[in-house]
């Protein structure tokens, strides 16, 4: 463990990434409540939603949406690194 990385870290029994993630939205979103009073902010003209639930989307193909190319499946496979 790096501790000058981690921001917050905790351990569940049973818990599985949808929990993980439910955990965060109410987490981040309760923040943003009690710092601003609301779930909606404004930042530099553009208004950012907190309020859950978040978009969830699958890692690899938003990746690829965003690079706008295609990420290999197996990042140790010959030529994925080029």
């Amino acid at each position: 463990h790096n501790p000058e990385f981690t921001t917050c870290e905790f351990y569940m029994a049973y818990a599985d990434y949808e929990d993980l993630m439910t955990m965060t939205e109410e987490l981040i979103s309760g923040m943003v409540k009690k710092i601003t009073g609301g779930l909606v902010v404004d930042v530099g003209g553009k208004k950012i939603d907190f309020t859950p639930p978040f978009r969830r989307v699958a890692m690899l193909p938003a990746l690829e949406e965003a690079l706008g190319e295609k990420v290999p499946a197996d990042p140790s496979a010959p030529g994925a690194v080029e």
